[in-house]
């Protein structure tokens, strides 16, 4: 895997990002009777946030204390919650315009 996909992966899960899950039901013939698309959002991942900041070329986080950090994390999960919120909400209301 190349750098520039392994970069790409982590962003996106270090972001949040959309799922689309298919359930299908079969009749006896195996024929498709039901089929239900919804969208599931994944919420972003601290773990692949870090490894982010980690793989960057100039470390931002160098020389801050533990106290510093914390508040950095306690600020930037809140961020990533409301636009989170916003997006899902979003995404809700495209949903619903098309059925």
């Amino acid at each position: 895997m190349t750098k520039k996909k392994i970069d790409s992966i982590l962003m996106k899960k270090a972001t949040g990002y959309f799922v689309e899950e298919k359930v299908e039901e079969y009749d006896r013939e195996n024929e498709v009777t039901k089929r239900k698309i919804s969208k599931k959002y994944i919420p972003p991942d601290t773990t692949a946030i870090k490894a982010v900041i980690e793989r960057s070329e100039e470390n931002p986080l160098e020389g801050y204390t533990d106290k510093q950090l914390s508040e950095l994390k306690t600020r930037l999960l809140k961020e990533l919650k409301d636009i989170n919120e916003k997006e899902a909400q979003n995404a809700g209301k495209q949903i619903k315009r098309k059925d």
